[in-house]
């Protein structure tokens, strides 16, 4: 049974540690980047990444082996760059999953299964606590990348 006295706070509660954590994660991701690479030669990486991924699938649909040839030339470049580029994700990965505490000590204690977000029309009945975190944590978390600037907006 739904109990409407408890949905607020919880809502609110969980949607609050969604966005301290997503904003957590993308300010140590931007300063990880920055000291490991440096932003702007990162940015660079990524933008020459991506053309290089763009053009060789181009050359490949088009079966142009020419081309394909020449951008394999440039192959090993781009891994080198791609694994430059991995190495603050690779920090980040056990940070992040040290977030799993929250879960397990503070979250599901206190929420269990219970109903913690209402959505009139979509989920009256109310939405469970890992839904409603895995809703706000990806929306919040797809915000966060965009302020901060991790993940480019165009």
């Amino acid at each position: 049974m739904l109990d409407i006295t408890v949905v607020p706070l919880a809502t609110l509660v969980i949607m609050l540690i969604a966005v301290t954590i997503s904003f957590l994660n993308m300010g140590i991701n931007r300063l990880l980047i920055t000291r490991i690479c440096g932003w702007e030669e990162y940015k660079v990486m990524r933008k020459e990444t991506s053309e290089y991924q763009s053009q060789l699938m181009q050359a490949m649909r088009a079966n142009d082996t020419k081309r394909v040839e020449k951008l394999r030339k440039k192959e090993s470049q781009i891994r080198n760059m791609q694994s430059k580029m991995m190495k603050p994700q690779m920090i980040l990965f056990p940070i992040s999953m040290s977030y799993i505490v929250i879960w397990w000590f503070f979250l599901i204690p206190t929420f269990g299964a219970n109903a913690v977000a209402v959505l009139p029309g979509l989920a009256p009945t109310g939405i469970p606590l890992i839904y409603w975190y895995m809703i706000c944590s990806f929306f919040f978390g797809t915000l966060a990348s965009r302020i901060i600037g991790v993940t480019p907006i165009a």
